[in-house]
């Protein structure tokens, strides 16, 4: 409760500042000398309307709230001044925590090369997922990407990888949690049936193989191979991926560019 009067009093200070002084101190003195003259006109009323005739009588109700409101007001305007002041900094710092907060966040969960969820994110949210629906998991590696870095160097692998990552969130994003686990290594859960996923995955390799990347007057051929594998509600994600691990394991023993599935 205290807090709250904390901030309401420093939201009506800043409502105050930002009108301004001048405008304060009509409000504060206008309605003071008005409540003045009536009370004390009503006073004399009802003790000696004789009172009437006495010219200091008459302005003492009027010149007192004229000269000392004014003054008060001053000095309340001022305390506002410094309220309003204090709120404005503490919305600054509120606001510049949140921002850290969510880059802390973004940090703590995303892949800094491709800003796809990281093995963290993906095993949090996956068990999520898992909590409440069955899911397909799909995991990732881009064939022969050893030989790219060895080729072209490293900041063409990373290109590379982030020409992929684009390539599967438009396919797959935003329905499916796709991540970059590692390396050349991609995984991703989704609620659609595996058959579907293969058939989009082969879709995938057919874009990869008829229009090669260009990255920086290079043409870059590249192919991915995926293990596929149902994981039941309340299954576990290790084990899934393990699983599909051993499947991706077969697709490139066959010859790579293969979606293999249990």
């Amino acid at each position: 409760m205290k807090d709250n009067n904390s901030k309401l009093l420093r939201e009506k200070a800043l409502l105050i500042a930002r009108r301004g002084l001048v405008r304060f101190i009509l409000q504060m003195t206008l309605p003071s000398t008005l409540g003045a003259v009536l009370l004390c006109y009503g006073v004399y009323w009802l003790l000696d309307v004789r009172l009437f005739e006495s010219q200091l009588a008459l302005l003492m109700p009027i010149l007192a709230p004229l000269t000392i409101t004014p003054v008060v007001a001053f000095f309340c305007f001022r305390l506002f001044q410094v309220l309003a002041d204090e709120h404005e900094e503490l919305l600054a710092e509120v606001t510049r925590c949140q921002a850290l907060e969510m880059e802390l966040r973004m940090q703590a969960n995303n892949d800094m090369l491709t800003g796809l969820s990281n093995r963290r994110a993906f095993f949090e949210e996956g068990h999520r997922r898992l909590s409440k629906w069955p899911q397909t998991l799909v995991l990732i590696d881009l064939d022969f990407f050893k030989s790219v870095n060895d080729e072209y160097g490293h900041d063409i692998g990373d290109h590379v990888l982030v020409k992929m990552a684009q390539l599967l969130s438009d396919n797959f994003e935003p329905e499916a949690l796709l991540s970059r686990l590692g390396g050349e290594e991609f995984a991703f859960l989704s609620s659609l049936e595996p058959g579907l996923l293969i058939d989009q995955l082969q879709e995938v390799n057919r874009m990869l193989v008829t229009h090669p990347m260009r990255i920086k007057q290079h043409e870059i051929e590249m192919s991915l191979s995926a293990g596929v594998v149902s994981v039941d509600q309340h299954g576990d994600l290790q084990e899934g991926l393990i699983q599909a691990d051993t499947c991706l394991y077969k697709a490139k023993r066959n010859g790579r560019c293969q979606i293999h599935s249990v």
